[in-house]
Parts: C-alpha cells; structure tokens; sequence
C-alpha cells in the first residue's frame, strides 16, 4: 500500500537537525549514527519532492520550505512524545511540558526552586528551550514560556511571577574606591543599563532626587546575567530586580550602596496559550510557579 507520510524516523531526524542546526549533534540526541540521519533525511527530501535543509558554514538551516514545514509538524512531533510519555508513566498526573525562560530567571530564580516542583508533581518532566526575543511568538511544541517585560504579548495569556522589585547593586571594590552613599554621589559612577528595562534609572532617579544623573550613558546589556556580571567586576552600577541578585547580595559580591527598593511595571511572566488551561500537567505548572515566589529555594 502507497504511504502518504513519511516515516516518524524520517521526521524525527529532521526535527532534531532544524533544532540542532547539526547532523553530528541531532545523532546524539537521537542515539544515532551521523550516517543514519543523514540517510532519515534523505529519504524525507526524497519523499517530498524538494530540498528541505542547506547548508550554512558548518552548520544546517532550514530552506524557507523546509521552515514553514517543521513549523507545522514540530507541535504535532511535541504531542506524540508528550502522550507517549505520559502512557508509559501512568497517564493520571503526569506528562512533559516544553517551556521557554529567559536564561537569567531561569538559573537564578527557577532551577533553584524546581526541587519543590519535582516533589510535588514527580511524574511531571520539564524540558527547555531556547528563551523568546521581546517579539517572537511562543513556538510550536512550546507549552508556555517565561518572558520578561510589561506582561502585555499579543494573543497570550500573561501572569505575573515576580520581579518588580529593583534595587540599585554595586561592587565592594568599586564602592571603596569611588564612595556612593547617597544619590547624587552617582554622578561619579558608570550606569549599566538594560536594553527592555529603559525607564528603570529615570524611575529611580526621580525617586531619589536625582534629576541631575547623566542616565543615558553607560553600557547596554541584552541579558541580566551580563549586566550582573559586570556590576560584580566593578564596570559600574546596576539597576536590577531584587530577586536576581539575591545571592550576590547574601555573600557580600554585590552590595546596595543607597537608595530605597522601587517598582518598576515590568518583570517576570508566564506567557501561554489559553488552550493549555485543558492540559492537567500544565495547571499543575502554572499553580505552582505562581506562588512559588513565596517559596524558599530547595524547600
């Protein structure tokens, strides 16, 4: 009998190559040769009557066919796991869910707390992708992504997590060679900046009293991770939210010279799909990393 599809070993291969822009690495992923997936993708070009990957330096991207056909399997890919997994694991309260985070709250706020999670829900397993741009739609297979900023996605739902909270951080060093104990003294400091949270220092500015601060100069940074980084290494002064650098702040790398905590409308939030409310494994997600800000890393 004709088929009218490709093999599920076909489209896994090129599922794994587009993700991994890489025959070597989606062969590990896959637990298979590099040959045998390049022979699955042969076999799936073949079947469709054109090519669906080229080659970029040393690495595969999709042809603009080849995209707009991996966007449209990959969800489908994501469900035949997800049911498979959660048939093999018993079905009632369990399944995988594929998120999306920004690296920063991902390593500093999430991964800590994830202990709770995986002993409350033990049959639930969570996979992460490649965090969203401040205008990327959420991707197929993709459950739900967190995503900083004013909570405001188009055609997304969006909670709030944490993170309005800002403090202003710098290093010891920097503070005992050039002191910053009250506003104005930040006159004499490099600002960091980070690139989504542009009225952060003209809030705190005002709030303080200090009008006068040059607030457009100073280094830019796409991710808190660098910005922080940076503040610990003495380059200059950040505006950050609180709950990003509490462990720099509990072991003295980082110290808040001045200035009082202050709001700001923007931080963390879960984005999705209004549609994944049906799906048990994500409620049990969403409920939990919604009050998880109360929670103690580990507990």
């Amino acid at each position: 009998m004709k088929r009218d599809c490709p093999t599920i070993q076909e489209l896994l291969a090129f599922d794994a190559v587009v993700r991994y822009q890489s025959v070597t690495q989606a062969a590990q992923a896959l637990c298979l040769t590099a040959s045998a997936v390049s022979k699955q993708l042969a076999g799936l070009e073949a079947f469709v009557g054109q090519p669906l990957l080229q080659k970029q330096g040393r690495g595969l991207l999709p042809t603009r066919a080849g995209r707009e056909y991996w966007q449209k399997i990959t969800g489908s890919l994501r469900t035949i796991e997800t049911a498979t997994f959660e048939l093999r694991s018993g079905g009632a309260g369990s399944g995988m869910l594929t998120l999306a985070s920004v690296p920063t709250f991902l390593t500093k706020w999430l991964v800590p707390r994830l202990m709770s999670f995986r002993r409350q829900h033990p049959h639930i397993t969570l996979s992460f992708r490649e965090h969203l741009g401040p205008y990327d739609s959420i991707a197929p297979g993709v459950d739900a992504a967190v995503r900083y900023g004013e909570g405001n996605w188009p055609g997304m739902v969006s909670e709030y997590i944490a993170g309005h909270e800002f403090v202003l951080v710098a290093a010891p060093g920097l503070l005992e060679a050039t002191p910053l104990q009250w506003p104005a003294q930040l006159v004499k400091h490099t600002l960091l900046h980070h690139e989504e949270a542009v009225q952060a220092w003209r809030l705190w500015a005002a709030q303080h009293g200090a009008g006068e601060l040059p607030l457009l100069s100073g280094p830019r940074f796409a991710q808190y991770s660098s910005l922080i980084q940076a503040a610990c290494s003495g380059l200059g002064v950040g505006l950050v939210p609180r709950l990003l650098v509490e462990d720099e702040l509990a072991s003295d790398t980082l110290r808040i010279p001045c200035g009082e905590t202050i709001k700001i409308d923007q931080g963390h939030y879960l984005c999705y799909r209004e549609e994944r409310l049906e799906q048990p494994a994500f409620m049990a997600f969403r409920s939990w990393i919604l009050s998880a800000e109360r929670s103690i890393p580990g507990s």
